[in-house]
């Protein structure tokens, strides 16, 4: 048993932890016909240490390092082609969920002040496929938000050449799939040599520069959406003015 715990760990080292598995998977097959045929009395597969892979969350980037990604994003056929370059900004420029940038309408989108409605997020549903769920993954996720600049500008060009109720829909104007839409963001950042920005980290790159610049952790959950940080805040405190201050704090960020 020591010879296989290492071969499995050096897999596991060489190729990583799903390849480790596999292997585990056809060693385990192997052994198995051998106690049916009466060659072993036991699998000693059975016996080897679980195989642990981590769950890497996605990560925060650095202003610089957005405004590298926005860039390349921008110039980028593919993405063009599949029209999720706005998409890109949006969740870069807000740090939404990709839920719900996917399921936001026109209704919830007020240009001439400036703000988006984000109370909605986009679901799969066994027996019904996708589905606009009419409120957010948590009772603290229906908020309406100032845009930075940059956004305003990047939806008043797209309002006028999208006529449907979608914001963010597909090419064939339908919802967009979470899943599809993160792997082609996945097949993005490979080409374009990003590394490994989940759309998730959009979120988290938000927060941390709202954060670098001064926001309160009241100001950056109102934006995001967050659980309110007390009681009181949630009581007594405005949902307006931290909003407005994080839109203007990210239109000169985010440019």
């Amino acid at each position: 048993m020591p010879r296989l715990q290492a071969l499995v760990d050096g897999i596991r080292a060489d190729h990583g932890p799903a390849s480790a598995k596999s292997a585990r998977s056809v060693l385990s097959g192997m052994f198995a016909l051998a106690v049916r045929t009466g060659a072993l009395q036991r699998n000693p597969v059975r016996e080897l240490e679980g195989i642990r892979q981590a769950r890497d969350g996605a990560k925060a980037i650095t202003q610089s390092e957005l405004e590298f990604l926005l860039a390349a994003v921008r110039t980028d056929a593919r993405l063009s082609e599949l029209d999720l370059v706005d998409l890109i900004e949006f969740m870069a420029g807000t740090g939404c969920r990709v839920g719900e940038a996917i399921a936001l309408q026109w209704d919830d989108v007020d240009l001439g002040n400036g703000t988006v409605r984000l109370h909605a997020t986009v679901v799969r549903v066994v027996g019904r496929g996708l589905v606009r769920q009419d409120h957010g993954k948590t009772a603290a996720s229906g908020r309406t938000i100032q845009m930075p600049a940059r956004l305003l500008e990047v939806l008043s060009a797209r309002r006028e050449r999208i006529s449907g109720a979608l914001v963010f829909p597909t090419v064939l104007g339908n919802l967009r799939d979470p899943q599809n839409t993160s792997r082609d963001w996945r097949e993005a950042r490979e080409r374009l040599g990003l590394g490994d920005v989940k759309l998730h980290a959009f979120r988290k790159t938000v927060a941390t520069l709202l954060d670098s610049a001064g926001l309160s952790a009241r100001d950056i959950a109102e934006y995001l959406g967050h659980a309110n940080p007390s009681m009181t805040q949630d009581v007594y405190m405005s949902k307006t003015a931290g909003t407005a201050r994080a839109a203007a704090l990210l239109s000169e960020i985010v440019v």
